[in-house]
Parts: C-alpha cells; structure tokens; sequence
C-alpha cells in the first residue's frame, strides 16, 4: 500500500491536469469513512427531516500531502449540485485560456465571490460558444446541446460522472435552455460530492489545468473570515460558520429551494488541512443543517 501511495505522489507531481481517476486512486481511509458515518448518524437523528439518501459528504485529509487519505457517505450518489456546478463552469473557462478576455475577470469573480447568475451565465457562454434564444428546431438545437457539453466533453474522458451544461436561473428557464434539459430532464446539471472534492483537491495542489490557473482559482475562492468581504453570501449558513478564530477558507457554496450545498478546503490553526464536500436535499431552507455538519466533522477530526 505504502509503495502504492509513493507512485501515485509521483505520478501527480509530473501531471498537470485534473484526473478523477486519480483520485479515486487513493485508497480509502476507514477511519474516515468510521467518522463521517457517526457524523451522519448524528445529522439525520438532529435533523429528522433529512433522509440517509438525501445527504452525501466526501472527506479528504491533506493535513499531510504524502500521505493523502480520503472517505466518503454516499459520496458517488448523484445530487443536483446548484451554484457548486459554477467551481466546473471556472476551471474550464482556464481549461480554454479564456479568463483575461473581455468582462471575464469581472465575471469570474461575481460568479465565485457572491454566486451572482447573470455572471454566470455570461461565462458559460463564453465557454460554450452559445446564447440563450427562443427555440430551435433540428439541427440547430443538436448543434446547441453539443456546443453547451463543452464541460462534459473535457472532464467525461478523465473519469467524471458529472453534467454541466446547464445555466443556473433565478427565474428560468425559457426557449432553448428548456430544451437543453431533455424530455426527462437527463441533462439537468449533476454532480457527486466526490466528483467535486477530485476537482477541488487538483486546484488545492495546482494540478487544475496548470499551477498558474489553479493559483488564480483559489484566488477567487478564498473566503477571508478575519474581515468578511461586505457583499460575503457564503460563509454564514455554510460550512464556513462552524471554523474557529484563526481558520482559512475557499469555497464555493449552492443553494435552492431544493437543495443546499457547500465545497471547501478548510485550514485549521491547529495544521489540520481537508477538503469537505456536502451535497444535501429536501432540507435547503434549513440554515443551521451545514454549519452544524461543519461543527461535527471539526469534533470528528479533533
């Protein structure tokens, strides 16, 4: 196992991508999955409304980078991941060398910093070369879904089970975008909780398209606690309001009224370094359910 562990560790230093295939590489951690089921049991007895299928959390330990552990609850269950989907919308716009074009830069850090749609919107058109319009017939529809795959077509061949064609709406969607979804909506925006830790473990390490774009990205997800950002949407009601004093944060948080989700990458005063993914449904207008998951897996790790 151990030499197992040392040729993956070099096989990730002269890589510079973002393989899910990787990740799953790494071998589990009992003890991990031994503390994220007692937090789970924990939850779902606190929070009765929550059901054991409608929770998913994915642990990875980085406390020590030669010895990365990580555990998951249900952590390959699909979940409509909401804002989340925007941390894939953001890698692939560095995947394209598209972040210094036109009104990107602004749009990038609306859509990370305060989750903002609109922003949104305009990068996954940027990236998928696209307009939201009234309907299309034919060939110019397939043409359309094809070009919004854009994402898939990128990280499918790297091992992601994940759809991320689809623009998150505030009140939508309309015409095409309808479309978009299919009869039975199979190309809803999807994602796994361990999906979004692999991604969110290569930005950590600089391996997200290359050190550079990964440097940058965890520019825009840095979430300062000290002196919280005026406009900050992320940090209370999320993971981030259960770290003690001294703690650092990126992230990126989702929530609708179906459900509520958080990703981050926590560093603790103590040395303690993970990345927490909670894909949560059926609870989302339930302020307290993340911060109180935060708090349990803190306890867990102590």
């Amino acid at each position: 196992m151990r030499i197992r562990t040392l040729l993956l560790l070099i096989v990730l230093t002269v890589s510079a991508n973002a393989d899910y295939r990787e990740f799953k590489d790494f071998p589990t951690d009992p003890s991990l999955e031994t503390k994220l089921r007692h937090v789970a049991e924990s939850t779902l007895k606190d929070f009765p409304k929550l059901k054991a299928e409608d929770l998913s959390m994915t642990l990875v330990d980085l406390t020590k980078m030669s010895t990365i552990s990580r555990g998951d609850y249900h952590g390959d269950a699909p979940f409509y991941p909401a804002s989340v989907v925007k941390l894939f919308f953001l890698a692939e716009t560095f995947h394209q060398k598209k972040e210094s074009q036109p009104d990107v830069p602004r749009a990038l850090g609306e859509m990370i910093h305060v989750s903002d749609n609109d922003a949104t919107a305009f990068i996954l058109d940027v990236i998928s070369d696209t307009c939201s319009g009234p309907e299309l017939d034919g060939r110019a529809l397939k043409k359309f879904i094809e070009k919004r795959s854009v994402v898939n077509r990128w990280l499918t061949p790297l091992g992601y089970d994940i759809s991320a064609m689809a623009k998150p709406w505030s009140f939508g969607p309309f015409g095409r975008d309808v479309q978009l979804m299919g009869p039975n909506r199979e190309n809803r925006n999807r994602a796994t909780s361990n999906a979004v830790a692999s991604l969110l473990l290569w930005i950590v390490r600089g391996r997200a398209v290359s050190p550079e774009a990964s440097k940058a990205m965890m520019e825009l997800l840095n979430r300062p606690l000290d002196t919280p950002r005026k406009d900050e949407n992320q940090v209370k009601e999320f993971l981030g309001e259960s770290l003690p004093a001294g703690s650092k944060l990126w992230s990126k948080a989702g929530w609708t009224s179906e459900v509520r989700n958080d990703a981050a990458y926590i560093e603790l005063p103590n040395g303690r370094k993970f990345i927490l993914v909670v894909f949560t449904r059926g609870t989302a207008d339930d302020v307290k359910l993340l911060p109180a998951i935060g708090t349990k897996v803190l306890a867990e790790m102590e």
